[in-house]
Parts: structure tokens; C-alpha cells; sequence
């Protein structure tokens, strides 16, 4: 029972976390200051040709990984975590494939929100359901014993979906910046890496996966 009452705590925080990272994005996307300062008319804005790079959600991952390093991973050994981390990343890889396969295929969508519509779709459901499961694989190949080791893990987990959100995110962008030379006549202007800087699936996502990592492993830990 208190697993269950996990689980339905974890979707519901997932729901409002979710929901609150859109509405955010909607409503002020589009304003003047944030786009100064935060947006796509930011200083930290680099690139040329019609490809950049929004350096605020970079940053801003940087920062957090950071911090999680210092509350997580500092002075603690990370042995064996190395196959956990390359198999995130291809995961994310996999499913960058994917996308990239689905936009080249009808380059016409390239005019519509699909491809940002995917990019966000498959971030945010990696992350989480990736956050969910590790836990669960690192716990199973040990026995379900699970010492005081879990924070590295957590870290590892956390750093690994953040490479993997800016693989989906760069191969999006990639791919839709060579639309025009696939098909003549598109729509397609620039287009930006982290096109909306903190609030953006590409910081939103991986803190909900390390929301689902912890959850999910406080749950095992407290079974034993």
C-alpha cells in the first residue's frame, strides 16, 4: 500500500510539474523581457548561418549539475556506474535516430509543431520513465540490496539525462536546419539549441527524472 500511494504522489507530481513547466513557457514566451534576457533575443544567444545556441539552459545545467555533484557525488566512489550512464545515453541516442527519421521523412511537417511538439514529448517521457526505472535496474543486479551508495547513482542518473535531453535537442534543431536543403520552398527559418532557456524541456525534464530516481529509490531503501 505505501508503494502504491508512492507511485500515485509520483504521477501527480509529474502531472502539476508538467503542467507547470507549458504554462510558464506559454505565457511568457513570448514577452519582450524574457526574451532580453532569458529568450531568443538573449545575449547569450551564439551561433550563425541560421543554427544557434541558447547558452542559458546550458548554463543552467551546468549550475545544476553542480550542485547536484556537491550534494550527491562529492568524495563518494562512482565504481560501476559507467554502464548505467552509456546506457541512458543511447537510449537518448536511439530515440534521436528516431526523430530524426520521422522529420526527414515529411519535411513539410517542419512547418508545424510536430518537431518541437516530439522533441518535448520524448524528453520529458525519457527522462521520466528513465529516472523511474535505473533505480530499479541498479537494485535488481545488486539483489534489491542497496546500501549507502544511491546518491552517486542519483547523480550519475541526473547527468546522464541531461546529456541525453541535449542530444534529442541538438539533433532536432540539426535536422530541422537542413530541411531546406531536403525539400525546396519549406518554411524554416533559424533555429536554436535550448530555444527557451530555463524553463525549457532540456532543464525541466532531467529535474523530474532525478524527482522519479529518488522517489523511487527512497522507496526501496525503505523497504529494507
Amino acid at each position: 500500500m505505501r508503494a502504491l500511494t508512492r507511485i500515485a504522489v509520483l504521477i501527480i507530481i509529474f502531472a502539476l510539474a508538467t503542467y507547470t513547466a507549458l504554462t510558464i513557457q506559454t505565457h511568457i514566451g513570448d514577452s519582450p523581457i524574457f526574451n532580453k534576457t532569458l529568450g531568443l533575443d538573449s545575449p547569450l544567444i551564439i551561433g550563425g548561418y541560421g543554427l544557434y545556441v541558447n547558452l542559458t539552459a546550458i548554463v543552467t545545467n551546468v549550475v545544476l549539475v553542480a550542485i547536484a555533484y556537491s550534494l550527491l557525488a562529492r568524495g563518494k566512489p562512482r565504481v560501476g556506474l559507467t554502464k548505467y550512464s552509456l546506457g541512458i545515453v543511447a537510449i537518448y541516442a536511439i530515440l534521436s535516430a528516431t526523430l530524426y527519421l520521422v522529420i526527414t521523412t515529411n519535411p513539410a511537417q517542419a512547418c508545424t509543431s510536430m518537431p518541437t511538439n516530439l522533441d518535448s514529448i520524448a524528453t520529458f517521457t525519457a527522462s521520466i520513465v528513465i529516472g523511474s526505472t535505473t533505480p530499479l535496474i541498479y537494485a535488481y543486479e545488486r539483489g534489491w540490496k542497496v546500501g549507502s551508495d544511491w546518491k552517486p547513482l542519483l547523480f550519475t542518473l541526473y547527468a546522464s539525462i541531461i546529456a541525453g535531453s541535449l542530444i534529442i535537442d541538438t539533433t532536432t534543431a540539426l535536422v530541422l536546419h537542413s530541411i531546406p536543403r531536403l525539400a525546396s520552398g519549406t518554411c524554416m527559418g533559424s533555429v536554436t539549441i535550448g530555444a527557451y532557456g530555463p524553463i525549457d524541456g532540456l532543464a525541466t525534464a532531467p529535474l523530474l527524472g532525478l524527482l522519479a530516481g529518488y522517489i523511487v529509490m527512497s522507496t526501496i531503501t525503505n523497504k529494507q
